[in-house]
């Protein structure tokens, strides 16, 4: 019998073994998730010049900051405030020590009880989060707070699938798709604006039927991903997968500009106005 899911217990013992992009991202991977917060960051350059959002001297949350990989890429463009939160102490304490001059604490953003301690944001992110709430009360209720925590005037950012098929649940994950998201941003009164590809084949493909090629690129990248995982099971073999990812970060920027449309995560740009 699979045992039940308890988020703060199981995200605690995750990250209290090694806190860094290869515990926050996908297990058994290793330098390869270096690639995928790459693309991920890549993503979000193109969407920001898209939108043309100025990000100068504006303040923002980070709800599931986790192992803090974003902090220096907001730092980058010019964000002033940066608060963090994570249903981890692990990750609180570690980030407080790691960045003194930004504000980190332990809370759950999927509880009715969540402390928002009377501030809000400019910018709002949860980054590979909800799909890690698999309960549905407390995944609406994230939603809820994370249109709280945005100002008048805020964007409020999310990653997940947003495909038109459900992806789960199972034990810690559960894609919803992008119909229940919209039902739910809604009733949050939170509008959606754009939606920004993150993946074409560098990880599962999670909505493989939405796109062309889609069948193709789920076998492709199934067997690219178990050859990452052999090659960084390997001793002394794993920064070999830097060579792998870099090929993979290359070839998805050019299935962007033949697609447009990924197979796996997106960010979806909602705001508060």
């Amino acid at each position: 019998m699979e045992e039940q899911y308890d988020p703060k217990t199981y995200w605690e013992e995750r990250l209290s073994k090694r806190l860094d992009i290869s515990s926050v991202g996908q297990l058994g991977l290793g330098c390869y998730n270096h690639w995928l917060y790459k693309a991920r960051f890549r993503a979000m350059h193109r969407a920001i010049e898209k939108l043309r959002i100025d990000l100068s001297g504006k303040s923002l949350v980070a709800v599931g900051v986790g192992s803090g990989a974003w902090i220096p890429f907001w730092e980058n463009c010019g964000v002033s405030k940066i608060v963090g939160y994570d249903i981890t102490s692990v990750s609180v304490l570690a980030l407080r020590k790691k960045y003194p001059q930004f504000q980190f604490f332990e809370g759950d953003i999927g509880s009715e009880l969540f402390d928002f301690r009377n501030e809000t944001f400019d910018i709002v992110t949860a980054f590979d989060l909800l799909f890690h709430i698999t309960d549905d009360r407390s995944f609406h209720n994230a939603i809820f707070n994370l249109s709280k925590l945005g100002n008048s005037d805020a964007w409020v950012l999310i990653t997940d699938s947003f495909g038109s098929d459900a992806y789960g649940p199972f034990h810690h994950e559960y894609h919803r798709t992008y119909k229940h998201y919209l039902n739910g941003l809604k009733q949050a009164r939170l509008q959606a604006i754009h939606l920004e590809p993150i993946f074409f084949a560098m990880t599962t493909a999670l909505c493989a039927s939405d796109i062309k090629l889609g069948k193709f690129l789920s076998k492709f990248i199934g067997v690219m991903l178990r050859i990452v995982a052999i090659i960084g099971s390997i001793r002394y073999f794993g920064k070999i997968n830097h060579l792998v990812g870099y090929f993979l970060y290359v070839l998805d920027g050019v299935f962007y500009r033949v697609m447009r449309k990924g197979s796996s995560l997106k960010i979806l740009f909602t705001s508060t106005r």
